[in-house]
C-alpha cells in the first residue's frame, strides 16, 4: 500500500509539474518580454562579466602570464560551458540597444541581423562545450588549440556586433 501511495504521489506531482510548465511556456508572460530595456542590458552585461570571469584566467594561461594548470583550466572550462547554457537571447529584445540604452555597447546590427547574431552565439556555445570536453583529457596543446578557438567565437562576435 505504501508503495502505490508512493507512486501516485510521484505521478501526480509529476504531471502536475508537466501541466504547469506548458501552461507557463504558452503564457502570455513567457513569449512576452516583460523586462525593460535597462533590465535586458542589465542581463547580458552581467552575464557576459561571468563568461568574462572564466575566460580571463584561461586566456592568461594560454598567453603565458600565468603557469598553465590543467586542472584549474579545466573547471575554467566547465564554468563557461554551463554559464553558455543560460539564454543569452533573452538579453537582446527589439529596441534594447545603443539607441535604447545609455551604456550599450551593443550595435543595432544586431536586430537587423539577429539570425547571423544568434548563430554566433550558438558557435560560442557549441566551443565551450567543446572547450570542457577536450579539458577533460589534460592535453595542453590541444586544451590551447580548443580555447583559441572559443575566444574566436566572442572575438567574431564583438566584431560585428560590439561598440567597444
Amino acid at each position: 500500500m505504501k508503495t502505490y501511495l508512493k507512486i501516485l504521489t510521484t505521478s501526480t506531482l509529476v504531471t502536475l509539474s508537466t501541466w504547469g510548465a506548458i501552461s507557463f511556456a504558452h503564457s502570455e508572460h513567457f513569449t512576452k518580454n516583460t523586462r525593460s530595456a535597462e533590465q535586458s542590458y542589465d542581463f547580458r552585461t552581467a552575464t557576459m562579466t561571468v563568461y568574462k570571469w572564466y575566460l580571463s584566467p584561461m586566456g592568461a594561461m594560454v598567453k603565458g602570464k600565468t603557469e598553465f594548470n590543467a586542472k584549474a583550466f579545466a573547471q575554467y572550462a566547465d564554468g563557461l560551458a554551463t554559464a553558455s547554457h543560460l539564454n543569452l537571447m533573452e538579453g537582446f529584445p527589439k529596441d534594447s540597444g545603443e539607441d535604447h540604452v545609455d551604456d550599450s555597447d551593443a550595435k543595432e546590427a544586431i536586430w537587423k541581423n539577429m539570425k547571423d547574431f544568434a548563430a554566433k552565439y550558438e558557435s560560442l556555445k557549441n566551443e565551450a562545450k567543446a572547450l570542457a570536453k577536450v579539458s577533460k583529457t589534460g592535453d595542453e596543446a590541444a586544451m590551447k588549440a580548443q580555447f583559441k578557438k572559443t575566444a574566436g567565437a566572442c572575438t567574431a562576435c564583438h566584431k560585428k556586433y560590439k561598440t567597444k
